[in-house]
């Protein structure tokens, strides 16, 4: 008895597909190829290196810095009025009186009249430094508004004064310094204008 074709126990089924109650399996993922971006060491065909690039030059502009800002003058421009630069005018003096007091200051006082045609007095002390011959002054200024007010406190002064005088004792004292100190400046003037000894007389 010839036997037929034999045929499989198991059914044929497509790929991809699991048989029944069981989980299909995953289908496999394309493999993928990572290339570099860098570019190739060696140029294609030739298996030399390549050159490497050169490097940029700079421009004039980028090498050369930038010339700083000028800055303005102080000056006045051309045609612009000078009137900062003048020099203002003296105050014109009204009244002056002074004294010479004993030692070496001198006492003054001033009344001026301001550019705004306003009053003002002026008292200087002036004191001659005996090391360096120079005049030291120290000035006062009081305007026409306080006049009144100044001359009440100097008014009140000198009733103060008058009504407590120096002792007699002080007094005393202090004009047989000036007349010693008088005394020796004298003295010491006529040495230096006598001749020296052996010298011929004028």
């Amino acid at each position: 008895m010839a036997a037929g074709p034999m045929r499989s126990s198991t059914s044929a089924r497509p790929l991809g597909k699991a048989p029944a109650g069981r989980p299909a399996a995953p289908a496999p993922k394309p493999a993928v190829t990572v290339r570099p971006s860098t570019p190739s060491r060696f140029a294609a065909g030739n298996g030399k290196p390549a050159p490497a690039p050169a490097p940029s030059k700079p421009t004039m502009a980028s090498s050369k810095s930038a010339p700083p800002p000028r800055m303005p003058t102080g000056g006045p421009r051309n045609g612009q009025a000078k009137s900062s630069l003048a020099a203002k005018p003296e105050p014109k003096i009204l009244f002056q009186k002074y004294f010479k007091s004993v030692g070496s200051r001198t006492y003054a006082a001033q009344i001026k009249e301001a550019g705004n045609g306003n009053h003002f007095i002026v008292l200087t002390e002036g004191r001659r430094d005996e090391t360096t011959g120079e005049v030291r002054k120290t000035k006062l200024v009081v305007f026409s508004e306080d006049f009144v007010a100044f001359f009440r406190m100097l008014q009140e002064t000198a009733q103060f004064i008058k009504a407590n005088p120096v002792p007699d004792a002080v007094r005393r004292k202090r004009e047989k310094f000036w007349a010693r100190k008088a005394a020796d400046e004298r003295g010491g003037a006529n040495s230096a204008a006598a001749p020296r000894n052996g010298a011929p007389k004028n």
